[in-house]
């Protein structure tokens, strides 16, 4: 469990300059950084402050894919990424933005989304990105529209961890982020806000039977997730929870947040969630 303030961990192919970011950020080279893919092995914790906050960092091994992790150190690594993403609470997902997110970024998005952590996409290497490439934001948009078609909202920041050329943009957007997700809505305004909501789509069908809604509370869990009670909960479609998700983000300014809505019948004991 980390002591000292939000805690980050920077994720993402070897190469992509996480580990320069990392320096950066310290201003001292406590980090080895090595032309060498792949030469970061143990994910390190490392403590420090910006503008008053405390952070704690946590630096680790590039993720290889799976076929290519051949000898014990790759798979140690591996792990410890994972165990990382567990221990963080925002999650910054690094690419080399002259090259754009591949598949294997999207599986990491995946990863970090099923553990319900926030997670923010730092295109790295802006500086030449800029210089070099011709719309340069634009094309690296429509290729994170592509490859990350399952998680539309997804948050894009520009840096250059050399030059440190969009970082304090980064930081308000990890700090805008992590108040996303402790974020909490009253039951009143979530119930008054569900009940235009429900009017503006067709109820779902259960059998022949309509799925009825009594109403929308907001449990204990970061990132914010909610339990919708229902005469059916089993009625309660994906692509329905999905559109109320959608709806509860417009209106409380929470996009590139994973939220989560459960379905319970109504009734039933929930002092156990």
């Amino acid at each position: 469990v980390h002591t000292r303030g939000l805690c980050l961990s920077v994720l993402g192919k070897p190469n992509v300059g996480k580990s320069t970011f990392c320096n950066y950020l310290l201003g001292t080279e406590r980090m080895l950084v090595s032309e060498t893919a792949g030469t970061t092995v143990d994910a390190v914790d490392l403590e420090f402050v910006r503008d008053d906050k405390f952070y704690t960092i946590i630096d680790t091994a590039g993720l290889r894919r799976q076929a290519r992790r051949i000898d014990d150190v790759e798979i140690i690594s591996a792990f410890k990424s994972e165990d990382s993403i567990y221990r963080s609470d925002v999650i910054l997902l690094m690419v080399d933005g002259t090259e754009g997110p591949t598949e294997q970024d999207a599986k990491m998005a995946e990863m970090i989304l099923q553990k319900h952590k926030g997670v923010i996409l730092v295109a790295n290497k802006s500086d030449i990105g800029n210089n070099e490439i011709p719309a340069y934001r634009s094309g690296f948009r429509e290729k994170v529209a592509k490859v990350f078609h399952f998680f539309e909202d997804i948050k894009i920041v520009f840096i250059s961890a050399k030059t440190g050329a969009g970082i304090g943009e980064l930081f308000e957007v990890i700090d805008e982020t992590w108040a996303q997700l402790n974020f909490r809505i009253s039951t009143s305004a979530l119930n008054k806000f569900f009940t235009q909501v429900i009017r503006l789509a067709p109820a779902p069908v259960y059998g022949t039977k309509n799925v009825a809604f009594y109403y929308l509370t907001q449990t204990q869990q970061t990132p914010p997730s909610f339990i919708a009670f229902t005469n059916f909960p089993d009625g309660v479609t994906t692509a329905y929870k999905r559109f109320v998700t959608k709806k509860i983000k417009e209106e409380w300014k929470l996009e590139g947040i994973p939220i989560r809505i459960h379905a319970m019948k109504k009734g039933r004991d929930i002092s156990a969630h």
